[in-house]
């Protein structure tokens, strides 16, 4: 529609300047002057008289309820990935202190949970391993002093 509109003006604006360059000088070339004008402000009017401001105004509603999804759909976004990066630094501490430790365990999965202060925070952790939790012993008290987990919310499986 827009291109269309500049087309038309364009074409109207080669056509007034091609007459007033014809036209004598004198009263005939005064009233060509106003007779361009109105045709160039009626090219310019008529797209906006056109205009349905109530088609426009729904067109403008949907527009801003698809901005305020994909706000909070990246909101979400980074969020989830705020809390996966998080419990991929808590997962990556367990395995170091285990393998400081000289413990030997499969993996952990480190499940983080929003808390009152504003941030993620540990809440559970799964770890893999060959024994049960009595060979663990020493990791799990690490577990539970350095990050907060206690011992209710650790679950081994071998």
């Amino acid at each position: 529609m827009i291109a269309s509109v500049i087309r038309q003006l364009c074409a109207m604006s080669i056509l007034c300047g091609a007459a007033l360059s014809i036209a004598p000088e004198g009263v005939v070339k005064r009233v060509l002057e106003l007779v361009c004008s109105a045709v160039l402000i009626s090219a310019v009017a008529k797209p906006l008289i056109g205009v349905d401001f109530t088609a426009y105004a729904l067109e403008l509603a949907r527009y801003k309820e698809r901005e305020a999804e994909f706000v909070d759909n990246s909101e979400a976004l980074r969020d989830r990935l705020n809390r996966l990066v998080i419990e991929e630094k808590y997962e990556t501490y367990i395995m170091d202190k285990a393998e400081e430790l000289g413990d030997e365990i499969g993996g952990a999965e480190v499940t983080a949970r929003w808390s009152t202060e504003g941030c993620w925070v540990p809440w559970s952790v799964q770890i893999h391993c060959a024994g049960g939790t009595e060979e663990h012993r020493e990791l799990s008290g690490r577990i539970e002093a350095e990050l907060g987990i206690p011992a209710e919310r650790q679950q081994w499986s071998s």
